[in-house]
């Protein structure tokens, strides 16, 4: 009906929950042409509002570098925005953006930086969300040991809030990074209770749909690697195709 802020509203509410179901490749191509110049532009009441989500969207599916300038720019303008607006969380995601897009050796920083911020503002959910991606930032670069700390800040965060698909993403990233998530964090007579963390994260993307190639991306591996541990989850389950998963894992 031509409702431009409703339909900006709904469309930034489609991608987090892709981000929340680990899809972020589509929730970065929602978001792209509300964020950007041109056409098709979001409202200009609530555009910026989706900055964060797709700057995060864009980062974890592999941006490509011609889109680096215009994250830069959109940070900044989001920048621009937080300084005048009411919102006590904008500072927080702006330093997430910033170390999102931050070098290996400025990230740290901007992550504390955005968390200290958090502390400030209050917020359960967004705080938990900046922790999960730092807790991501430092297992996928083998620091495993620090990285469990705020990941399992992560998942208390999101029990909190009830955000279930959040808890376990957290919970995953948890085991990833060499701890169990702690009873009850999945349902009793989980079919994948018998793999490693690895190919418990593999099997779920891959029942989801979720190809090898985007598996791989997803969680910072080689697409062999992916196919290896995919081979062994077929085996372990003793099944022998990924219709026959996605049948076993559905709900």
């Amino acid at each position: 009906h031509g409702l431009v802020k409703a339909a900006t509203l709904a469309t930034w509410a489609r991608a987090r929950a892709d981000l929340a179901a680990g899809r972020p490749g589509q929730a970065a191509a929602r978001l792209a042409p509300l964020v950007k110049a041109g056409p098709g532009r979001g409202h200009f009441a609530t555009r910026m509002l989706a900055v964060p989500c797709w700057v995060e969207a864009a980062v974890l599916s592999g941006r490509e570098p011609a889109e680096s300038r215009e994250l830069h720019a959109a940070v900044d303008e989001f920048a621009s925005w937080a300084a005048r607006a009411a919102d006590p969380g904008a500072p927080a995601q702006l330093a997430r953006c910033r170390a999102l897009l931050a070098s290996a050796s400025e990230a740290d920083a901007q992550y504390a930086e955005a968390l200290a911020h958090h502390e400030r503002a209050g917020g359960d959910f967004e705080q938990a969300r900046t922790r999960l991606l730092y807790g991501q930032w430092l297992r996928r670069r083998r620091r495993t040991r620090e990285a469990r700390g705020p990941l399992r800040d992560a998942l208390v965060g999101f029990q909190r809030c009830s955000a279930r698909v959040w808890a376990d993403r957290a919970a995953g990233e948890l085991r990833a990074a060499g701890e169990p998530a702690g009873a009850g964090t999945g349902p009793a007579g989980d079919p994948l209770a018998m793999l490693t963390p690895q190919q418990q994260r593999i099997a779920r993307c891959v029942a989801e749909g979720a190809t090898n190639r985007e598996v791989a991306l997803r969680l910072s591996l080689s697409p062999r690697t992916v196919d290896h541990h995919l081979r062994n989850v077929f085996a372990a389950l003793a099944i022998r195709s990924r219709t026959e998963l996605a049948r076993l894992l559905s709900p």
